[in-house]
């Protein structure tokens, strides 16, 4: 009886103390480390023909932009009619184009989204100041831009944990009450999203991502129909990659081995591919 009772107990506590680290905080920095090394030692390849065009250091200089302050729209209208002559298949802006700008240059890039296919453009989130109510609403891109969108938004928004590292899709649960870039994204894309909202962890496929990555300047050089079939994301490349220095730039899983953060453009190609081939991760029912 006396054996029976030590190994009951014995299994008791060993579940008792496997709860504790999984709710308690104390806990938490194993549960992370186990989803972060299974990013260490491989990747997982995609098919899909996806080209991240990046407004980088690069082509801040050539283009004489200056960080901090609205690209050029004329230059933005110049590369979407590129991308429409070629037969891309869709174009994500994840950079904000809010407000008025100059009308020649705005009614100019208008333009250029209507002869896209298929065009998402990038929200912002803005939280609530009530006494009361607290939430958060999208903000909406320039009304004009939205509507040569055909209405195709979506909040650009990352989540990263205590350590800086974005491990969760947003919203999280998803899908949340307004939908994500990458969702909009993947929707027009073809993906059989599952509405009902599920806890979705980010697949990394490696510390580069797993896509053509191309700076800004070089974007109209490329042999004609280079665009052609393939979904270009347009986004920021933050200046350096050191973590902590922007406020566009996070911690990946990689950061523990290579010391480099990532841009949030390149986290949100990620949760696109995640959604488009349901390569998103789950945690087992418990």
């Amino acid at each position: 009886m006396n054996s029976r009772f030590r190994s009951a107990a014995g299994a008791g506590l060993t579940v008792i103390c496997g709860l504790f680290l999984w709710k308690a905080s104390l806990g938490e920095g194993w549960v992370n480390a186990s989803y972060d090394y299974l990013f260490r030692f491989g990747g997982r390849a995609v098919s899909n023909n996806v080209v991240l065009i990046l407004m980088d250091n690069e082509a801040y200089d050539h283009c004489q932009q200056v960080r901090g302050q609205p690209w050029d729209r004329a230059l933005h209208a110049q590369l979407l009619r590129r991308l429409a002559a070629d037969g891309c298949e869709m174009v994500v802006f994840d950079s904000f184009l809010q407000g008025r700008g100059d009308p020649g240059k705005d009614e100019a890039l208008a333009e250029a989204m209507r002869l896209q296919p298929r065009i998402v453009l990038m929200a912002e989130q803005a939280a609530v100041t009530h006494p009361i109510v607290a939430g958060a609403h999208p903000t909406l891109p320039y009304e004009p831009f939205l509507r040569a969108a055909g209405s195709n938004y979506g909040v650009a928004w990352l989540d990263p944990d205590l350590d800086s590292i974005v491990r969760r899709h947003w919203p999280f649960p998803a899908p949340g009450p307004y939908p994500s870039l990458a969702w909009t994204a993947a929707r027009l894309a073809g993906a059989r999203l599952n509405e009902t909202s599920q806890e979705r962890w980010l697949r990394y496929y490696s510390p580069n991502g797993a896509w053509s990555s191309l700076s800004y300047r070089f974007a109209l050089t490329q042999p004609t129909n280079y665009y052609r079939n393939k979904i270009v994301f347009i986004g920021t490349q933050p200046k350096t990659s050191a973590p902590g220095d922007e406020t566009d730039e996070f911690r990946t899983p990689y950061t523990r081995w290579t010391g480099e953060s990532m841009g949030g453009a390149h986290i949100m190609v990620t949760s696109f591919l995640n959604l488009l081939n349901g390569d998103s991760l789950r945690r087992p029912a418990s």
